[in-house]
């Protein structure tokens, strides 16, 4: 027996669930349930991992001074010295959340949002306040509507996981200019990549205009480092000050910086992944409308079918998988009657458009 119990607000915690992996599948499984690069990382990067694993037994620069210069090279952002890296961009939710919420606070989202930003408010002992979204995309009228006078953090990804809708730049503009100035409005740009150059220097943009702003980032997708752990931010300097205050003093492993490096200088590599996004993007669309499965324009790279009930959507995720292939059921996130699927190789997309016209036909 033991008197050691944690704080109550940890024990409301409910952890994050991931895609996961396939088990028992007897040959290769198509992977289309957590919106991986299906190009993996860019052969620079696995090189750059190669040569900085002869040094893991020295610590990394605790400023990582060579990556942020990368990344404000890479982005157009002129003071490296307000870009903060971490292990992955879930580390930034965090630590944020435990700079600026707590007890008796509130953190702001919408309603199909990231599942990390209850999880993290919840862990912090701050509630976590969803507003309602329109056809699954969020309004800045919505958003305004859920500020009260304890909301400590707003968290919005756009495009949005997992609806992969967004909100225009003209909306984002708005609802940063009416945000009162006690909100922390934070833009996670986790698929900025997926929508273009122009939008992602228009949210780095956002940053300079106000400074309640901040704009996350991830190494995790379109850079296909998921594994890695790595992610950034950018951030007002008065913030970013608060947030090296707590942050690990080498929060950031080594191959993961190298990688990160050698990837954000090489736009070819990003371009060709958007590209083929895009393009696959659409078709998955169209196909899937087509079958009857009535799907959502997408900003991000992964789409949401529509089954028609929960009991079809649960049916098509176990027959996709009895066919080796695994996407994301979503009902955690509010939405069971829809599957997430990550757009993937030319091959895995057409096993996927096979399977489900199969699925189709038969139910």
């Amino acid at each position: 027996m033991t008197d050691i119990r944690p704080l109550p607000h940890i024990l409301k915690t409910k952890p994050y669930v991931p895609g996961g992996k396939l088990a028992g599948a007897k040959g290769p499984v198509v992977m289309l349930a957590s919106n991986e690069n299906p190009f993996g990382p860019n052969p620079l990067a696995i090189e750059a991992m190669r040569e900085a694993a002869t040094s893991v037994h020295v610590y990394p620069d605790p400023t990582y001074g060579a990556l942020r210069e990368a990344i404000a090279a890479a982005t157009g952002i002129r003071d490296a010295n307000r870009i903060a890296v971490s292990s992955g961009s879930d580390e930034i939710i965090h630590l944020l959340t435990q700079c600026y919420a707590g007890p008796g606070d509130e953190i702001l989202q919408t309603e199909h949002a990231f599942s990390m930003y209850a999880v993290s408010a919840t862990a912090h002992g701050a509630a976590c306040i969803s507003v309602p979204e329109t056809d699954l995309t969020a309004g800045a009228n919505a958003i305004l509507g859920g500020v009260s006078e304890r909301t400590r953090i707003l968290f919005l990804a756009n495009p949005n996981n997992p609806t992969g809708t967004m909100m225009s730049l003209e909306a984002l503009t708005q609802l940063q200019d009416t945000l009162p100035p006690h909100v922390l409005f934070v833009i996670d740009g986790a698929y900025a990549e997926y929508v273009g150059r122009d939008y992602e220097a228009a949210i780095r943009d956002l940053v300079d205009r106000r400074a309640n702003t901040v704009m996350m980032r991830t190494f995790s997708k379109i850079h296909g480092l998921a594994a890695a752990r790595l992610g950034w931010a950018y951030l007002p300097q008065e913030i970013a000050e608060t947030f090296q205050r707590i942050r690990g003093p080498f929060n950031v492993n080594s191959l993961a910086a190298a990688a990160g490096i050698a990837s954000i200088s090489d736009p070819a590599f990003i371009a060709m992944s958007r590209e083929h996004n895009t393009l696959w993007r659409a078709k998955m669309i169209d196909a899937l409308n087509a079958r009857g499965l009535t799907t959502p324009v997408s900003h991000a790279n992964f789409v949401i079918p529509e089954f028609g009930s929960a009991e079809r959507a649960a049916v098509a995720h176990a027959f996709l998988k009895d066919r080796d292939i695994l996407v994301r059921a979503i009902a955690g996130y509010g939405l069971p009657t829809r599957l997430r699927i990550s757009v993937g190789s030319a091959e895995d997309n057409q096993a996927v458009l096979a399977a489900l016209t199969d699925f189709t036909e038969s139910r």
